[in-house]
């Protein structure tokens, strides 16, 4: 149902992402007690100044939660990988030396000064866990608003009979919010 803006002051505004969406909050204020001379579809831009603030949690935290950062290295992994790699490398440099028939205290010492450097390297290099980003994939934020046609009828405004009555002008003002509006502060001034 379109209906024709008339002239005057509304005392709140709210404008949606699409067309639907406002003809389904417009309807929700109907059925919950306003009347048709008081809710008015409007086309884009036909009224307010465009001041808007945004509901909900503080999108400026955002930022803080999703800062990804990696831990750093457990010395004490580090110096157990350093010592089981030197005794493995090690114990294999004497069976090495033993078939070989390599000089014993030379090749058992390399064996293991290279496993101890080979387990440090690991250690350090081993991935620590991740914190932060706390679950939220930013690939489910909104997507930019999408071009709408020319008149699309995406503003709902309320003239209320009775602008005074702080609770009819505070429900009226939530049901728009919970129905994915924004409110343009501009508009209700006096």
């Amino acid at each position: 149902m379109q209906q024709q803006q008339q002239s005057g002051s509304y005392n709140l505004l709210a404008v949606f992402p699409d067309e639907t969406i406002a003809e389904a909050a417009a309807s929700k204020l109907r059925k919950e007690g306003f009347s048709n001379d008081e809710v008015f579809h409007l086309s884009a831009g036909s009224a307010g100044n465009g001041e808007f603030r945004e509901h909900g949690p503080n999108t400026a935290r955002r930022d803080v939660f999703l800062q990804v950062q990696r831990s750093r290295p457990n010395p004490l992994l580090v110096l157990i990988f350093a010592i089981v790699f030197g005794l493995v490398l090690g114990a294999l440099a004497t069976g090495a030396g033993a078939i070989f028939k390599l000089p014993e205290p030379t090749t058992i010492i390399s064996g293991v000064i290279i496993g101890i450097v080979i387990g440090v390297v690991i250690g350090l290099l081993r991935r620590g866990r991740v914190r932060g980003a706390i679950g939220q994939d930013l690939t489910k934020t909104a997507a930019p608003p999408k071009n709408l046609p020319q008149g699309a009828l995406t503003v709902v405004a309320l003239r209320l009979a009775d602008p005074d009555n702080i609770s009819r002008m505070s429900r009226a003002r939530a049901m728009l919010i919970n129905g994915g509006g924004k409110i343009d502060r501009s508009v209700g001034r006096k």
